[in-house]
């Protein structure tokens, strides 16, 4: 399995990813796979984000049902837990070889994630158009996040990655 999931609010299930391009649904009180969602992507997806919510919004309780994948060269699929269905696709953001991560907003309203264009996108979770494209960064946007009691996102670059390993580079070799 490459990734998982935390803890939902009020279930007890995990998400992964797997190396085999599917996606399983585990129940910890049982300790079972309780659903499979085989050839998820045509690739092994990287990424795999639940709605989390936040103590700062509230959502509909379906929204908590709804999760997100992506894999390289495949873009960003959002799912309904219950159907275990692609119920959107993102994918006018660019993700060729790195591993973008992805969020759902607080609301429940977005989803925003990285691109290898050195933007950052934000989408209508209703929509597969964009409503914002994040420009001006200067290298790929690796990971996004929003802000649990504002309307902001963040993100984090290639070159912050960069900077942090030069730094500790230099620390090491005194």
């Amino acid at each position: 399995f490459q990734l998982l999931t935390p803890f939902s609010y009020g279930k007890d299930i995990v998400l992964a990813c797997a190396s085999n391009r599917s996606i399983q649904v585990f129940d910890m009180n049982k300790g079972v796979v309780a659903a499979e969602v085989p050839d998820a992507h045509s690739r092994a997806a990287h990424c795999i984000t639940q709605n989390k919510g936040s103590m700062f919004s509230t959502q509909a309780p379906e929204s908590y049902n709804l999760f997100l994948t992506s894999a390289v060269t495949d873009g960003l699929k959002l799912w309904d837990l219950r159907t275990l269905r692609c119920v959107r696709r993102y994918d006018n953001h660019v993700n060729r070889c790195h591993s973008c991560s992805s969020a759902i907003s607080p609301c429940g309203r977005f989803v925003a994630c990285g691109s290898e264009d050195k933007c950052a996108y934000v989408y209508d979770i209703r929509s597969s158009s964009y409503l914002h494209k994040l420009q001006r960064h200067s290298e790929t946007v690796l990971s996004v996040a929003f802000n649990p009691a504002t309307p902001q996102v963040s993100d984090e670059l290639i070159e912050i990655l960069r900077k942090t390993v030069l730094c500790r580079k230099k620390k090491t070799s005194k």
